[in-house]
């Protein structure tokens, strides 16, 4: 590299001719190099049309936290691939706290979901995790996912501007506990490389028995992934719709119970006609024995 820039008497930092394979230097100083890295880029990789990554930056508000695998990008765009900056980064940067996956809305569940999803991926690039660690069906697992979703809290606690320099050591002992932990869940539930059931559940007794898993051979993990997601979505679209249904029955219960007890006139989102008390519990006092 050294003698590249040999007899030119220019300035060594800048090359001889353009290079269209050497990312270029941006106004304010940042290489493009680096976002590209940031966007899951890796030495090797064909260069990408960067025109207007600037623009795309400004749109997401922040860098991505974690690079994207490689393998998840080519052909997934129409699948919400990893690689989309809007999916791994929440629009605002939000403080770091613990993710309850059993009360997330479903706007928030998505974005979690693929958030978590593009941190796997970098995971399992960047420290060479195997199937028995980290099988590629870990989503429907919800072991795996619980402790994958706490192992993403700690890093990005660890990593934060304002954590403790001791931090990230702190969290490679927890990857290497939550690893340990990982075979174990692998080992139990029996997922592989290439096949996937669910995890056997025991039956206590009085409770009806547990179906027999059905192995299911995995074809193509990022699209299991995209549907699991879908459908996890909608289900819990489907319960805030049905929760905001029955909140809304009480009210309109309460207050047409509150009408009829001072004799006013209720409307149709009320409950009962007005006439009608045969729905309400309360009585008048002279109607009482």
């Amino acid at each position: 590299m050294s003698g590249s820039n040999q007899g030119t008497g220019d300035d060594p930092t800048e090359p001889d001719s353009p290079d269209q394979d050497q990312p270029a230097v941006t106004e304010d100083g940042a290489s493009e190099l680096s976002l590209l890295r940031m966007l899951g880029w890796r030495s090797g990789d064909p260069l990408p049309d960067v025109d207007g990554m600037g623009d795309a930056a400004d749109e997401t508000g922040d860098v991505l936290p974690f690079p994207s695998s490689r393998a998840a990008a080519p052909g997934q765009r129409g699948a919400a691939a990893p690689s989309d900056p809007d999916l791994l980064l929440p629009a605002e940067p939000e403080p770091v706290v613990p993710i309850n996956w059993n009360t997330l809305d479903a706007e928030r569940a998505e974005q979690e979901w693929w958030q978590l999803d593009g941190f796997v991926y970098w995971l399992r690039d960047d420290f060479g995790l195997t199937p028995q660690e980290l099988p590629p069906m870990w989503h429907r697992h919800p072991e795996l996912v619980w402790e994958l979703s706490a192992l993403r809290t700690s890093w990005l606690a660890g990593h934060a501007e304002d954590a403790h320099p001791g931090s990230p050591l702190m969290w490679l002992r927890d990857l290497g506990d939550a690893r340990r932990r990982l075979r174990d869940w692998v080992q139990r539930c029996g997922t592989t490389l290439t096949e996937d059931r669910a995890t056997r559940r025991t039956t206590w007794p009085g409770e009806d028995p547990a179906p027999s898993p059905t192995p299911v051979v995995v074809t193509d993990r990022a699209a299991d992934f995209a549907i699991f997601v879908a459908d996890d979505v909608a289900q819990r679209r489907q319960v805030e719709a049905e929760a905001h249904a029955e909140i809304e029955r009480i009210r309109a219960e309460r207050i047409s119970r509150l009408r009829r007890s001072w004799h006013l006139p209720t409307t149709d989102s009320d409950g009962p006609a007005s006439g009608d008390l045969s729905a309400g519990p309360e009585t008048d006092e002279e109607d009482r024995p």
